[in-house]
């Protein structure tokens, strides 16, 4: 359900030309933030099929099945994020999806551009950097402008960084502190 009934749509471009778009189940969140609450847009999915993976935990490697995720869109970062989840809501690892800002297409329809790189972060706050050679290829083909690229090698560098930080304060469980009101890791929150 979105908010006061409302349907918001979403459009995700690719720089190649490649588009999905859905309906959001879900919807805005204001998340209290150092500087005053932000606005965030928040999606609810459950997988067409559960898919088995092997996740390291604080316990150590463990095998899962993802059934579902929940997406945050930043109208003020160059990054959206999942968190793909099982049935029983244990969370299976965190998507960071570089991209510029959410943005507001026409009323309640938004989009954003996604920039090829992404990280990929394990309960136990291993983070792995994905498809830095697509994004080093757009760049050097030119759909990717400079400016673009630095923000997101900017982006990239935060996240990794306040990743790092909880995993220094909180020991190798990136879910603690999570918060129960919005979802929304620490780390995500420290960006």
């Amino acid at each position: 359900m979105t908010n006061n009934g409302t349907r918001i749509f979403y459009r995700k471009e690719k720089l190649r030309g490649a588009c999905w778009e859905y309906q959001i189940e879900g919807g805005w969140l204001e998340v209290p933030c150092v500087g005053g609450a932000r606005r965030r847009l928040h999606h609810r999915v459950d997988l067409y099929r559960p898919r088995e993976v092997e996740v390291r935990t604080p316990d150590g490697v463990v095998h899962l099945h993802r059934t579902g995720a929940e997406q945050w869109f930043f109208p003020d970062r160059w990054f959206s994020l999942l968190r793909f989840v099982t049935a029983d809501d244990r969370t299976v690892g965190y998507y960071v999806n570089f991209s510029r800002p959410l943005a507001e297409l026409r009323a309640n329809y938004y989009r954003d551009l996604d920039l090829e790189l992404d990280l990929w972060v394990e309960p136990d706050g291993s983070a792995t950097e994905l498809d830095r050679d697509e994004f080093d290829a757009e760049r050097a083909l030119q759909r990717l402008p400079d400016e673009w690229a630095s923000a997101v090698d900017a982006a990239c560098a935060e996240v990794a960084r306040a990743v790092a930080e909880c995993v220094e304060l909180h020991g190798p469980d990136i879910e603690v502190g999570r918060d129960a009101s919005n979802g929304l890791p620490p780390f995500i929150l420290r960006v």
